[in-house]
C-alpha cells in the first residue's frame, strides 16, 4: 500500500491504546468523559470480554437444552456419511445428512489423514480437505486426544468470537467511534450458526480482520501470516487477498509504489493457498478448489433471484416461519451492504477494503441456489460481505448523511439474532 494511502491516523491502529476520535477529528467532542463507565468500556478488551461471554452463554444454553448435555451433538454427524460402528466411542449420529461440522471434526482427529473414509466418517467432496485451518488448531489444542476434540471445536469458536469483539473494537476506534460499536462484528447472525454447529467461519473471520488490521498498520509479515492461515481456513479469504494484490499492482503500474515488503500481505497467502492445493492434489488426486467450483458456483446473479422467488412463494401472512426469517436476514445483509456502498467515498477505510467489499458482493452473486436456499445456515456463507460493510461504515464520519443508517440497520438485526438464538436452543 502506498504511503499516500496510509494517513497517520490509520497507523495508530497498531498501538496498544487508540484514543477516541482518531478516525474523525470532528467527533472528539463526543468522546466519553474520563473516568466514566463509557470511558472504561472504550477499549478492545471490554468488547472482547462481552463477545466472549455472550458466545459462552449461548453455547452453554444450547449444550444444556438442545444438546441434552452432550457437546458432541454440536458436530451433527449424519447417518448418510457415518459408519456408527467405526465412530469414536459415544459419538451420536443424527437421522439426517448431518452438517459441515462432521467433516471438520473428522479432520480435527488427524489433519493429515486424506483417506476418503476415516474414523467412521466419509468425506462428501475433496474440497473439504482445503479448509484445514480450523481442524489444525483444534487438533493442536486437543493435543491429539480424540476425546477432547468435540469440546475444543466449540472452545476454538468461542475464542474466535472473543477475538472478533477485540478486532471490531480496533476498527471502531480507528474510525473515531466507541469501542463497543465494534461488537457489530461478532454480532452477525451467521456466526451463531457456526458456533452452534462447529463450522469454521468465526476463525476465518478473525484471521481475515486481523490481517486487514495488520495491513493498515503496515505490518506485512503479520498480515501475511493471518491472511495465509485465514485462506487455509476458508478459501473465500482469498477474495480479500486478491483485492490487496489488485490495488498493489495498480499502484505499481501507476508508479505510485514499488515492489517491497508490503507485497508479502498478498504474495505469502497466495503461495500458501496454492501450495496446499498441490498437497491435497498429490494426496487425493483432485484439485480441491476445482472440486468446489461446481458445488458452490453457478451462473451469475441467477441464484439470488431464484432463491428470492422460491422463498417468497412460501411466505405465510399469519405466522412467522423460517422463510420469513430468511427475508429478515436478507434485509439486514442488504441494508449493511447498500449503506456501505453509499459511503465508499466518505469512509476512511483503505481502498483495498472498499474493493474487497465489491468483490465479495460479486462472489455471492455467483454461488449456487443451494447456498442461497440454505435456510438453516442463516447466511453464514455471506459473512465477508457483512464484515467488510461494517468496517467501511465504522470508518464513516458520524456527521455524514448516510452514517445514521448504521444504527437503524443494527436495530433491524436485533430481532433476527433473538429468533436465531431461540431456534438454536430448541431446534437443530
Amino acid at each position: 500500500m502506498s504511503g499516500e494511502e496510509q494517513p497517520a491516523a490509520r497507523a495508530r491502529v497498531a498501538e496498544s491504546a487508540v484514543p477516541p476520535g482518531t478516525g474523525d477529528p470532528g467527533d472528539t467532542a463526543g468522546a466519553p468523559p474520563p473516568g466514566s463507565l463509557a470511558a472504561w468500556m472504550n477499549r478492545p478488551a471490554a468488547a472482547a470480554l462481552i463477545a466472549g461471554l455472550v458466545a459462552t452463554g449461548v453455547t452453554l444454553a444450547r449444550w444444556q437444552t438442545w444438546a441434552g448435555g452432550r457437546i458432541s451433538r454440536f458436530i451433527l454427524v449424519g447417518r448418510h456419511f457415518a459408519t456408527p460402528s467405526e465412530l469414536p466411542p459415544g459419538m451420536p449420529v443424527a437421522k439426517t445428512y448431518g452438517y459441515d461440522g462432521q467433516f471438520f471434526y473428522r479432520l480435527a482427529l488427524n489433519p493429515l489423514n486424506f483417506h476418503h473414509t476415516a474414523y467412521g466418517i466419509t468425506m462428501d467432496r475433496p474440497y473439504r480437505f482445503m479448509r484445514i485451518g480450523y481442524p489444525v488448531i483444534t487438533w493442536l489444542v486437543s493435543a491429539g486426544q480424540h476425546s477432547l476434540v468435540p469440546v475444543m471445536l466449540v472452545a476454538v469458536n468461542i475464542a474466535a468470537s472473543a477475538a472478533l469483539g477485540w478486532l471490531g473494537a480496533r476498527f471502531a476506534l480507528d474510525g473515531g467511534r466507541h469501542a463497543l460499536a465494534g461488537l457489530l462484528i461478532p454480532g452477525y447472525f451467521g456466526l451463531l450458526t457456526s458456533l452452534s454447529r462447529d463450522t469454521a467461519e468465526p476463525l476465518a473471520a478473525a484471521c481475515l480482520l486481523a490481517g486487514l488490521l495488520a495491513v493498515r498498520a503496515r505490518r506485512p509479515v503479520r498480515a501475511a501470516c493471518f491472511l495465509a492461515y485465514g485462506a487455509l481456513t476458508r478459501e473465500t479469504v482469498m477474495v480479500a487477498v486478491a483485492a490487496i494484490a489488485i490495488w498493489r499492482v495498480i499502484g505499481m503500474l501507476r508508479g505510485r509504489v514499488r515492489p517491497g515488503r508490503d507485497d508479502l500481505a498478498w504474495v505469502v497467502p497466495a503461495a500458501a493457498f496454492i501450495a496446499w492445493e498441490v498437497v491435497v492434489k498429490l494426496a487425493t488426486g483432485t484439485i480441491p478448489l476445482l472440486a468446489d467450483g461446481g458445488r458452490n458456483a453457478g451462473a451469475p446473479f441467477i441464484a439470488p433471484f431464484q432463491a428470492f422467488r422460491h422463498n417468497l412463494g412460501h411466505i405465510h401472512l399469519h405466522q412467522f416461519e423460517q422463510y420469513d426469517l430468511w427475508f429478515l436476514e436478507l434485509a439486514v445483509l442488504l441494508g449493511f451492504a447498500v449503506a456501505a456502498l453509499a459511503c465508499l467515498r466518505s469512509t476512511s477505510a483503505p481502498a483495498h477494503e472498499r474493493l474487497a467489499l465489491v468483490l465479495y458482493l460479486v462472489e455471492i452473486c455467483v454461488v449456487t441456489p443451494s447456498t442461497w436456499n440454505s435456510l438453516d445456515a442463516d447466511m453464514r456463507s455471506f459473512i465477508e460481505v457483512y464484515l467488510l460493510a461494517v468496517i467501511i461504515l465504522l470508518g464513516t464520519p458520524r456527521r455524514r448523511p448516510m452514517a445514521w443508517q448504521l444504527s437503524s440497520i443494527t436495530a433491524l438485526m436485533t430481532p433476527a439474532l433473538i429468533l436465531i438464538v431461540q431456534r438454536r436452543l430448541t431446534g437443530s
